[in-house]
């Protein structure tokens, strides 16, 4: 029917390449005054910090696609199915629910007051509509409004293709499995940084 798309924090990546540029600097420019051994006082600390900023900013997503919505939080990700799907509320960040599942989406807040005033205003300035899921890219495309609106369009044109004809709850049920990359690196660096800070 349609590509995936993908709603994510505009500042989340840019703002992980910057703490990943800054910490490569810092504990470089310490190795260098102080030697190797600054490595070690340093190294694990920053990693921390990124590990962190990834985990927060970078790998949090919302994925919209024919096989149904997935949302990447920062230890577990959920999916679910059109068929389990009921409605997508966008009050203060974007939460979906299914039949027996509601999850949140730490990606995809909903937009100032401000911030959606200024958006309305830019579209009726342009005379042009709100294109849901244009999404990914676009400067209205990256909050929780948008991702609602990319949600409701694919959910309407997958029912009016037929292909959610004679689809049965339970059959395909909602996910949520534990992200084992954050799991695994969020508490090693922990222990790192602390075995640094305690030698």
């Amino acid at each position: 029917m349609g590509a995936t798309l993908t709603f994510r924090s505009p500042v989340g990546r840019p703002l992980t390449i910057a703490i990943g540029g800054a910490g490569v600097l810092l504990v470089g420019y310490a190795a260098v005054v102080d030697g190797p051994v600054a490595l070690w006082q340093a190294g694990p600390t920053a990693a921390l910090v990124l590990a962190l900023v990834w985990a927060l900013f970078w790998a949090p997503q919302v994925q919209v696609a024919d096989g149904g919505i997935t949302v990447v939080n920062i230890l577990r990700t959920a999916h679910v199915p059109w068929p389990e799907f009921t409605e997508a509320e966008t009050r203060w960040s974007l939460q979906i629910k299914a039949a027996d599942l509601a999850v949140t989406a730490w990606a995809v807040p909903a937009s100032s007051g401000t911030g959606t005033r200024l958006t309305a205003r830019r579209r009726r300035a342009a005379e042009e509509p709100l294109v849901a899921g244009r999404g990914a890219t676009g400067p209205t495309g990256h909050g929780a409004e948008a991702a609602a609106l990319a949600i409701a369009d694919r959910h309407r044109a997958l029912t009016e293709a037929g292909h959610l004809a004679g689809a049965r709850r339970g059959v395909l049920p909602a996910t949520i499995r534990w992200n084992h990359p954050q799991v695994v690196l969020l508490p090693a660096t922990a222990a790192l940084a602390l075995a640094s800070w305690l030698t």
